[in-house]
């Protein structure tokens, strides 16, 4: 009866701000890769696009698991089963959101700007804020599908359980990464090209995958773990004595 009441008030209002000011930023920045396209003649950046709607899969899909488990008409013997698959699926999109953030490398490869006084400039300036708003909402949108996720386990299997979930997926979301830049795996590879993704993971269980998967790994846990303080704050925790306990009580 508790699980049933707690996985209620888990997905009880998953349409949070964020998601509008993220749907809001997401907009602008296919605006400004308009407006670039439009003032060099030339649609260069194009991949961020397909990039961003990627970015987008883990977020409906864990949307689509609060609106599961909120559904009264389900019983527990239907839901369970149906979040155990949307879960899968969210783990194996997961990868999608941070990976925005890799594509900041094209900033650096990129031959025909310099940080010197001259024409090219403004451009560079505004790529810059171009790839650093599409890599900000790669991380917010993997934080919120995280977070409604840590809600659903945290309600399932309790506090421990929720945050090392957590951890675990932080890490497996790095490794994800690594698969997608480096080995250049995608997530429906589990479906179409079985093998070739078996290959792909062997492939990066290699000294170079294993400190790229802890770096992102570690970006991931942090920038989830900076909101989820903030938010703390904001609700009015900050200053209390029991502020430490409350606070891994999420």
């Amino acid at each position: 009866m508790s699980t049933n009441r707690n996985t209620a008030d888990a997905a009880s209002n998953p349409f949070v701000p964020v998601f509008f000011v993220l749907c809001g930023t997401s907009i602008l920045c296919v605006l400004l890769l308009i407006v670039r396209g439009l003032e060099v003649d030339e649609f260069r950046y194009g991949f961020l696009l397909w990039n961003l709607f990627l970015a987008w899969l883990p977020l409906m899909t864990s949307m689509l698991a609060l609106l599961v488990a909120s559904n009264h008409g389900l019983s527990e013997s239907v839901k369970k089963p149906a979040l155990f698959v949307l879960g899968i699926g969210w783990l194996l999109l997961y990868p999608n959101a941070p990976y925005l953030t890799t594509d900041l490398i094209h900033l650096f490869i990129e031959h025909s700007f310099t940080w010197e006084t001259s024409p090219e400039s403004l451009i560079l300036w505004f790529d810059l804020i171009l790839y650093f708003l599409f890599s900000w909402c790669g991380l917010m949108l993997g934080y919120l599908s995280m977070n409604h996720f840590h809600d659903l386990v945290r309600s399932y299997f309790g506090r421990a359980a929720g945050w090392l979930f957590i951890l675990v997926v932080s890490f497996l979301g790095g490794f994800g990464v690594y698969l997608g830049r480096v080995i250049r795996l995608n997530s429906w590879d589990v479906l179409f090209s079985p093998f070739r993704l078996i290959e792909g993971v062997r492939a990066g269980l290699d000294y170079r995958g294993f400190i790229f998967t802890i770096l992102f790994g570690l970006l991931i846990l942090i920038v989830y773990l900076s909101i989820i303080s903030l938010r703390y704050v904001a609700s009015g925790g900050i200053g209390r004595r029991e502020e430490p306990a409350e606070w891994f009580k999420r």
